[in-house]
């Protein structure tokens, strides 16, 4: 064989390891659940926008509803994989309606200024597909438009940020994964009033979403403006919701297969303020923790001491 086509050959079998080790995610098994699966779509201003759910089949009146909105370039599908399918156990178990939105050609239109995606160019109105398919819920299966709550994950938590501002009063409850807020400068959010219970999630060796704050940027590409540190971020809302006492702060426990990470917990909380609570996942990288699926390794680290979704359960259910 020439040594030419050796060497390509070589080459070859080396950018596939690479590829494989890492892109690759193991396959989470979808669980077998008492749950009906819905896909359905609405038009909004002559777009039609698309969203799956999942309903406990022991379905009664006046459920909550929790939005879960995936990251760029993502799916509603992509992210009900992606957290192990745990939404979909809460789902079963305590009776909530989940919904998996999909995006506007693969991204939102978030709280950032700084944005070249189709969404922003043409401006969605993601406000209104919201508040569309909450009263999709509330008249087809009688949710109580009093007890909704959004969780968003890196694009989608920028949308979080968003919905904060603009409708908050529509959530008892918001979470913000992998998504610290916008610079003022970058902000496009109507307003910052209102109390807003708000959990957020942020890793230390994120690079895409600083933890320390900057520029936000896809794999140093598409650089997304400014964005404050996480302990900003949670301040910034502590202080939307009139807390004024420093946050108590805790380490959460460390399980062996963690490895070398940990998880800090920041609360903050007054009598009678909706509470912000931040979880530092140190050494994790732009990922979303549960206690099933691990993210490709090109999204950094992730780590079993947070299981992500029965957290922020946890967090919602206090608003209940």
């Amino acid at each position: 064989m020439p040594v030419l086509l050796t060497i390509l050959i070589l080459l070859l079998l080396f950018v596939i390891y690479l590829s494989f080790y890492f892109f690759y995610s193991p396959k989470v098994k979808k669980k077998n659940l008492n749950i009906t699966e819905l896909s359905e779509t609405i038009e909004i201003d002559g777009v039609t926008r698309s969203f799956h759910a999942v309903i406990p089949k022991a379905h009664v009146e006046k459920m909550p509803l929790i939005f879960v909105f995936h990251g760029t370039m993502q799916k509603g599908k992509t992210i009900r994989k992606a957290v192990g399918y745990e939404f979909d156990e809460i789902a079963e178990s305590n009776g909530v309606i989940i919904v998996y939105p999909d995006a506007y050609k693969g991204s939102w239109n978030d709280a950032r200024k700084v944005g070249d995606y189709p969404a922003r160019i043409e401006n969605i109105d993601e406000t209104k597909f919201v508040k569309q398919m909450i009263a999709y819920f509330e008249s087809k299966y009688h949710v109580d438009p009093h007890c909704v709550f959004g969780v968003g994950f890196s694009n989608g938590g920028q949308l979080i940020h968003r919905l904060a501002s603009n409708i908050s009063q529509e959530f008892k409850g918001l979470a913000a994964i992998m998504a610290t807020h916008p610079t003022m400068d970058n902000f496009i959010g109507n307003g910052t009033g209102g109390e807003v219970p708000m959990l957020l999630v942020a890793g230390t060796d994120d690079h895409t979403v600083p933890y320390h704050g900057g520029l936000i940027q896809l794999f140093f590409l598409k650089p997304r403006g400014l964005a404050m540190s996480a302990y900003k971020t949670a301040e910034f809302y502590a202080k939307r919701n009139g807390i004024s006492s420093p946050p108590t702060v805790e380490f959460l426990p460390h399980l062996e297969q963690s490895g070398n990470t940990a998880v800090i917990r920041a609360t903050y909380r007054d009598t009678d303020k909706k509470t912000v609570e931040l979880y530092t996942a140190a050494g994790i990288g732009h990922v979303f923790p549960n206690k099933y699926n691990r993210f490709p390794r090109i999204m950094g680290k992730s780590t079993f001491d947070l299981d992500t979704p029965y957290v922020i359960w946890s967090f919602f259910k206090q608003y209940i």
